[in-house]
């Protein structure tokens, strides 16, 4: 029955916008009677302003040509007693609103005003006063134009009363119209949609006018006729419909199970890739540690091999009894180089080794602890040393001490290991030199950035848009598995809880921004404060 109500519903709808219909109609009507009014009204005003100002310029200069003649005696005469009658007489003239008379020294001789006149829209005039054709003052006249405001109120009146009287017999006209070619035929169309509403489908639909409303009616019959035929389809077909949907539920179920069996798979695939790419890297970086371990231990050997040397020497001259003091003294001195170098070269070893250890294991276990930034960036950068001297790169650092963090600095680690291997793969032409920076430093009071940027040959924004993409390289088939910078924007983004942003333009080389707070949010372990 749901048609039924929807065809009912937009009847009765359109009855009650019939209802509004005639308050539009109606609005409409005075509207237009009034705009019309109103627009004959002001070309009527318009008209009556300009020739009223037009006939109040020919009075002022009439007023002021023959003023002018009536006070050239006075002010030739200094009379200021006759001038001020003259003008007072002038001054009886109802639009006049002053009157004044300078001589030619531009002093005031004789002033009358009217204190009382509107003074909305004044016209002046200044007139020469001459005695035998010389200039002996000047006559400055006010004159007003506000008297075509009271003609203007009556030409309202008139329009008022016009328009009111059209407007009436309009609407008027207009009402019986709507009652009988639309009201009362939609009145019946309405009682025809209420008993299609009820189910009452045995009473048929006439037209009553050759009109909308009538193919309206035709409409409405025609549709009674079909729903008569729709409500056994739809009764079928809404049984077809209840098994089709449960089968097809049952469907959806068993696919979205396999597609969250799928996506678990996919999850742990990627993890386990993700893992394999940065055990390769530490990988890489154990291989330079282990080439550079030979150099320090080898000459700690050769020390030691050759104070073995010297000792069996000594042991001999003392079997013999041949052993002299300068012997001694020699071996002494040989014995102190020997051991000072297998000293400084065993330091050397523990150190790397130290750096070694205190990465691997920030770099494998995931622990969160606090940390000074410049250290930690040390200790890697000293890692990457070995794999970077069989380059020609340089590293130039900016690691200032005294960036406390509290955050993951195993995976800080890795973020910047990956992103410098990256540029010493990536940035350059196999072969050429060039200068990777890392810089460090403050952002507000409880960020820190980490920068890496190189001198390089830049990307385009194809490459730049992607460079995060998994399995997305330049090198495919080169070695690049295009796990790296995707394990680097994971890592800032999930662990450090921080962002990554890349700027790069072909042969202006790359700039890699890692932004992160100081202290991870909502993440367990580590210090209370930052030290």
């Amino acid at each position: 029955m749901m048609p039924l109500t929807n065809l009912a519903a937009r009847l009765r709808t359109l009855y009650q916008r019939l209802q509004s219909l005639r308050v539009v109609i109606a609005a409409t009507v005075v509207l237009g009677v009034v705009l019309a009014t109103t627009v004959s009204y002001l070309d009527q005003v318009s008209g009556l302003r300009q020739r009223h100002i037009e006939q109040t310029q020919a009075a002022l200069d009439r007023l002021g040509h023959l003023t002018a003649l009536a006070l050239r005696e006075p002010l030739w005469q200094f009379e200021v007693g006759q001038a001020n009658s003259i003008l007072e007489a002038a001054l009886t003239e109802p639009d006049v609103v002053s009157m004044s008379v300078v001589d030619n020294m531009q002093h005031a001789f004789a002033a009358q005003q009217r204190p009382t006149q509107d003074q909305h829209l004044v016209l002046e005039g200044s007139y020469a006063i001459q005695r035998g054709g010389q200039k002996v003052g000047t006559l400055h006249i006010r004159m007003s134009t506000a008297g075509y405001l009271r003609t203007q109120d009556s030409v309202r009146q008139q329009s008022v009363r016009m328009a009111a009287l059209v407007s009436v017999g309009a609407l008027s006209v207009i009402v019986l119209l709507m009652h009988w070619r639309l009201v009362r035929p939609l009145e019946r169309l309405v009682r025809a949609s209420h008993r299609i509403e009820k189910g009452q489908l045995d009473v048929p639909i006439r037209r009553v006018f050759t009109d909308e409303v009538g193919t309206l009616a035709d409409s409405l019959e025609v549709t009674r006729q079909s729903l008569i035929h729709l409500i056994d389809q739809l009764e079928r077909r809404n049984l077809a419909l209840t098994d089709a949907n449960e089968h097809l539920e049952h469907r959806v179920a068993e696919r979205t199970q396999s597609l969250e069996v799928a996506l678990q798979t996919l999850e742990r695939a990627q993890k386990e890739m993700m893992e394999s790419e940065k055990l390769a890297s530490l990988g890489r970086v154990v291989a330079g540690v282990a080439h550079e371990l030979n150099t320090p231990i080898g000459n700690a050997l050769l020390g030691v091999s050759t104070l073995e040397s010297d000792l069996r020497s000594l042991q001999a001259e003392m079997a013999s009894g041949s052993m002299r003091r300068s012997s001694l003294g020699s071996f002494v001195e040989r014995a102190q180089e020997g051991l000072g170098l297998s000293h400084n070269n065993l330091a050397r070893a523990a150190h790397l080794i130290a750096d070694f250890k205190q990465v691997s294991v920030d770099q494998t276990s995931d622990q969160r602890r606090c940390f000074d930034l410049a250290e930690v960036s040390a200790e890697v950068l000293n890692m990457l040393q070995p794999t970077l001297r069989k380059t020609a790169f340089q590293i130039v650092r900016d690691l200032p001490a005294g960036l406390a963090c509290d955050s993951f600095p195993g995976g800080y680690g890795q973020v910047l290991t990956n992103l410098v291997l990256n540029a010493v793969n990536h940035a350059f032409e196999p072969g050429a030199p060039g200068n990777i920076g890392v810089r460090i430093g403050p952002v507000g009071d409880d960020q820190v950035e980490m920068v890496v940027s190189d001198d390089g040959l830049g990307m385009d924004e194809s490459v730049r848009g992607r460079i995060f993409d998994p399995f997305f390289t330049t090198k495919m088939g080169r070695g690049g598995t295009g796990l790296g910078m995707n394990i680097v924007h994971g890592i800032v983004t999930r662990v450090l809880k921080g962002h990554v942003s890349v700027t790069s333009m072909p042969g202006q080389g790359t700039q890699i921004r890692v932004v992160m707070p100081r202290v991870v949010d909502g993440a367990e372990g580590g210090c209370a404060t930052i030290p």
